[in-house]
């Protein structure tokens, strides 16, 4: 009897485990931190792109991620490309954007066009920074037209 149920609970936990999906299907990256939603600020231009092989899609429905270049710890770092699927129906990925901001580049991370990229912390601070030092010029351009206008009478 107790061989037979013994048998019986094998057979029974074979069977659940095989009807639960494959873990092959998930796919996890060990080391590789996919990029935020903050808009950062790169201090150099960032790398040319890498040339990339496309594995074979994972099933129906996966779009494939072109690699990029991600700001991080003040480098840029190269996020490898993916096959991944929208995170909700009709949405799109936009692709990273790099513009030249004065010295510095502007980073928009790629993103899928129903999630909102925020200004990063770092951005933000440099931003300031750069505003108040462009104005610092100004107010100091302006002093020294004003003691120049200046004429003794």
């Amino acid at each position: 009897m107790l061989e037979k149920m013994l048998k019986l609970g094998l057979a029974t936990t074979f069977a659940v485990l095989t009807a639960l999906p494959a873990p092959a299907q998930v796919q996890v990256r060990v080391g590789v931190q996919l990029p935020g939603l903050e808009i950062r600020v790169g201090h150099r231009a960032p790398p040319r792109l890498l040339r990339e092989h496309r594995p074979m899609s994972p099933g129906r429905g996966y779009m494939w991620i072109p690699g990029a270049w991600d700001w991080q710890n003040d480098d840029w770092a190269w996020i490898a490309g993916r096959w991944d699927r929208p995170n909700a129906r009709r949405a799109r990925w936009i692709r990273p954007r790099y513009m030249r901001e004065g010295a510095a580049w502007r980073y928009e991370p790629g993103h899928w066009s129903n999630q909102r990229v925020v200004e990063g912390e770092d951005y933000r601070r440099w931003r300031d920074e750069s505003r108040r030092n462009r104005d610092q010029g100004r107010h100091r351009g302006r002093d020294r037209r004003d003691r120049g206008d200046r004429r003794p009478q």
